[in-house]
């Protein structure tokens, strides 16, 4: 859907226009949640989530890779930037990756009292539309 358009990002709007939300240490990655700052937003399909590594983030020059950009539709996290188009070479971590993003986006709307959900995340990857 949005692969194309949005497979990088310029540092400027993860560096000036994001907040890190959540941060993991996945092997020898270190992951960032982010959500874009937008202060009008109110309604939870309208925050958007950009997922870095935190190394990409601090040696980039000009545009970022993101592992993966996602929304909260209809109480499933939704992947606009798939993780397994992105880096495909992770493939085999993808469930991984994937169910620690949908956690931090819950984890994220729970605290600030947005949504309430009782869903964990541990169903397989189709169930965010990784690929």
């Amino acid at each position: 859907m949005h692969d194309a358009l949005n497979s990088k990002r310029s540092i400027q709007t993860i560096r000036d226009h994001t907040s890190v939300i959540a941060t993991h240490t996945m092997k020898q990655h270190m992951l960032e949640v982010r959500t874009l700052d937008n202060e009008g937003i109110t309604a939870p399909e309208d925050l958007h989530f950009i997922v870095t590594f935190k190394d990409d983030v601090e040696n980039a020059d000009a545009t970022v890779k993101p592992l993966a950009e996602a929304i909260l539709l209809d109480g499933r996290v939704r992947f606009l930037v798939k993780p397994a188009k992105q880096y495909p070479e992770l493939a085999k971590d993808m469930e991984m990756f994937a169910e620690v993003i949908e956690h931090s986006i819950r984890r994220f709307f729970d605290i600030n009292g947005r949504i309430h959900s009782n869903d964990k995340a541990t169903d397989s990857t189709e169930k965010w539309l990784l690929h």
